[in-house]
């Protein structure tokens, strides 16, 4: 109990310094415990299910002249499943189809139901994926319009009304009947789902029946007898597969597997190198916390060195000196525990959306053990690395003045954190370019106040008369139309070689006449298309067909998809456009004159956008209220498709934020310390003739010894690791080699103005102050 009277007696005097502690522990503390626990929950993807090492899904990639594709695909044929099931009995124990892919609008009277994640899914996918059903019968899902809840979106929906039974529209052109009720899905999923909707629905009113041949969109699900399956089904189930389908196009073998469903995840390096980037942040921040508080501790030596000595000369040993500081850190981390509690409720709705996974789904009790490990580590580290300091201080040091300034000590820890925040603000650099280059990036067309909403109705709407009545809107500037958001997987098909070997697919879709025009596409030969069937081909088709001359070459699409009567002609040669956005390579893109299914509409709008929009949708919402039609900017869809890289942006601001503050402050209780220590050196200096420059001059480089290397190093590695980031962007570049050497600089410069702020004072003071008890 005296060793925490004493202890309390400590902090209750150095309430400055113990303030700065405080503050450096809890930021470092917040951003480690977020950063690490979010780790853990990307690693522990879809434990939820039962007994998730026997799920598996079949997956499939291309293989070209022995050489696979890098990527596999993994929506693949509808026959699979029951297929496989019946050649391998041995191994799988049921198997089951379902579709994500397609989001449809959902609605009750009239208004937009939000955050509706919908899975298409047969009868046997709760019991292959092992999800519990709560409430109905599975086999529900064999009839079209059938749909399960999950039990909190029930709840959401309708209340504490009964929900089986209940009905909800889907694009306004369906009815769906709620027939029963299943256990939340965690985010940690590759495929996240708060709504089954029955597979036959899909399949009867939008996409039609799949075959071994067409429709590749399912995902084949299979429950194998055992994790030791997948590998004996792995050997066999091409040999299975080719039983019902040829695998071989030309010279290419289309190569069938399957994958564990939690390792699924982990199976993207994107995903690999960003949980990595995630940890060496989070170790930055941490272990520059603990430096941090071990140099205010280390700072402190020569100012307790006598209170130490009192203790020992009282009969206090190593051990109780030891204890007594470890005292001292246990409160000051406990009560750090405490500040982030509250910054966590106070900024929970920011957290959440940086990270993009609910505080509560983050800190389950499985995942407990980070944070508290975290706290452990931090507490050891920070307690003992000083603790044992003191407790060597011998007890002679109550009758002198304590000389050991442990500069070497010092010096350490500030090279340490001038690593760390250097290495911080570079990756920080990279991550604000890449974002801004992402969304200013020319993607093939203007999408400067240009939005796009697709028409679903039952009603027999004229698609020229919606076209016209928006265009007559005083707000829209020119309206055309297609077949969806140029911003999206369009129809696809083959582009072959002349020996008929498989190239790339070709994405293509229908336009109205004058599209590209209103868009902005930018035409870099032959002409637009004036007439049905007639085309538009990005440079990229040309460059993979090896076409010297491309005008007037016929393109490889069913006639009968675009409801034409031949194959489409080439007229015009376009900027390539980025439907699939920079995370992959450009793709063929084809853009074909038709006046069939041409159900999305393309408005530029007059400034401002943001109101102008509004109106727009309200617009429509009164003139077709029967119709599923909302406008979304495409600068709003280029947000969506590039939330990851703007909250792992905003994750690096605010773990640079705190690391600089905690660097800061450092810094400050360094200069203060060394100021305070060499206030009698400084005085004699400038009796015997130095000007205050001069001493600013001998502290600054005191400290540049140290910053210089530590800064080109923490630099470094930044550009090093911004490198690694960038390898997920297709085209991407590091920013020049210049921003890295000015932030360098600059990091060097905000230093030495700290030095010259802090010292200021000293190199001014008259010696005399200084000298004077001597």
């Amino acid at each position: 109990m005296r060793q925490i009277y004493y202890t309390i007696q400590i902090l209750l005097r150095g309430r400055g310094s113990n303030f700065i502690k405080l503050m450096s522990l809890t930021l470092g503390l917040l951003i480690g415990i977020l950063l690490f626990s979010q780790i853990a929950y990307e690693l522990s993807y879809e434990n939820f299910y039962k007994d998730p090492e026997n799920v598996a899904l079949m997956r499939c990639r291309r293989v070209k002249d022995g050489i696979p594709d890098k990527d596999y695909d993994y929506s693949t044929f509808r026959p699979a499943a029951a297929d496989l099931w019946e050649a391998l009995p041995d191994l799988i124990e049921s198997a089951s189809l379902s579709v994500n892919f397609y989001q449809p609008d959902c609605y009750i009277d009239d208004k937009k139901l939000e955050d509706m994640q919908v899975m298409f899914a047969d009868t046997l996918f709760f019991q292959t994926i092992g999800l519990e059903i709560l409430r109905g019968d599975p086999h529900e899902l064999a009839t079209p319009l059938s749909v399960f809840l999950s039990q909190s979106k029930a709840r959401e929906l309708f209340g504490d009304e009964e929900p089986v039974g209940k009905t909800f529209s889907m694009n306004k052109m369906l009815d769906v009947t709620v027939r029963g009720i299943y256990q939340d899905v965690p985010g940690n999923t590759v495929y996240p789902h708060n709504t089954v909707i029955s597979l036959p629905t899909l399949e009867e009113y939008f996409y039609g029946r799949g075959t071994w041949k067409s429709n590749d969109l399912y995902n084949v699900l299979f429950r194998l007898k055992g994790p030791e399956s997948v590998e004996a089904m792995n050997n066999r189930i091409q040999k299975a597969v080719e039983r019902y389908t040829e695998t071989k196009e030309g010279t290419d073998v289309m190569e069938f597997s399957i994958l564990p469903l939690p390792d699924i995840h982990l199976s993207s390096p994107d995903n690999v190198r960003r949980l990595v980037i995630l940890g060496v942040l989070g170790f930055s921040i941490f272990f520059v916390s603990i430096m941090n508080y071990v140099l205010a501790a280390v700072a402190s030596f020569s100012r307790r060195a006598k209170a130490v000595g009192v203790h020992k000369c009282c009969g206090a040993d190593g051990t109780h000196v030891l204890g007594m500081f470890m005292w001292e850190t246990g409160i000051l981390v406990a009560t750090s525990i405490i500040a982030c509690l509250v910054l966590m409720y106070i900024f929970r709705e920011g957290i959440e959306d940086m990270l993009h996974v609910r505080l509560a789904e983050l800190f389950i009790w499985q995942n407990l053990w980070v944070p508290g490990l975290t706290v452990l580590l931090l507490f050891f580290v920070a307690g003992i690395l000083p603790g044992r300091m003191f407790a060597n201080i011998p007890v002679t040091q109550i009758f002198r003045r304590y000389t050991d300034s442990k500069r070497s000590w010092k010096r350490g820890l500030l090279f340490v954190q001038f690593i760390g925040v250097s290495f911080i603000l570079g990756v920080l650099v990279t991550t604000i370019w890449q974002y801004h280059d992402l969304m200013t990036r020319s993607v093939g067309f203007r999408t400067e106040r240009l939005a796009v909403g697709q028409l679903l109705t039952t009603e027999s709407l004229s698609g020229q008369g919606v076209e016209d009545d928006i265009r007559r809107q005083p707000y829209v500037e020119s309206v055309a139309r297609n077949s969806n958001s140029l911003l999206s997987h369009y129809s696809t098909t083959g582009l072959t070689d002349i020996q008929g070997n498989f190239l790339c697919p070709l994405h293509f879709q229908n336009v109205a006449k004058d599209f590209p025009q209103t868009v902005g596409m930018r035409l870099v030969e032959g002409a637009w298309p004036e007439h049905v069937g007639e085309a538009l081909i990005g440079r990229k088709v040309v460059e993979t067909m090896k076409w010297g001359d491309a005008l007037g070459q016929r393109l490889p699409v069913n006639a009968q998809w675009v409801g034409l009567d031949s194959q489409p002609t080439v007229v015009g040669i376009v900027e390539d456009v980025r439907n699939m956005g920079f995370f992959m390579e450009q793709t063929c893109t084809a853009f074909i004159l038709s006046d069939k299914r041409n159900n999305s509409y393309n408005v530029r709008l007059k400034e401002p956008v943001d109101e102008n929009l509004a109106r727009l949708n309200e617009f429509i919402k009164e003139a077709y209220p029967k119709a599923a039609l909302e406008f979304i900017t495409y600068t709003d869809i280029q947000r969506e498709n590039y939330s990851n890289v703007y909250r792992f942006r905003n994750t690096v601001w605010i773990t640079s934020l705190c690391i600089f503050f905690i660097v800061l402050m450092g810094l400050v209780g360094y200069v203060n310390d060394e100021t305070q220590r060499r206030s009698k050196e400084i005085a004699i200096r400038k009796v015997n003739g130095a000007e205050a420059p001069s001493i600013l001059n001998l502290l600054a480089m005191d400290i540049l010894k140290v910053a210089i290397g530590a800064v080109i190093l923490g630099t470094g590695f930044a550009w090093y690791v911004s490198g690694v980031w960038l390898e997920q962007f297709a085209d991407s570049t590091l920013p020049s080699p210049v921003w890295f050497i000015l932030l360098a600089l600059g990091v060097l410069v905000l230093i030495v103005l700290l030095v010259i702020l802090k010292a200021w004072r000293i190199a001014n003071e008259n010696p005399v102050q200084s000298i004077k008890s001597e």
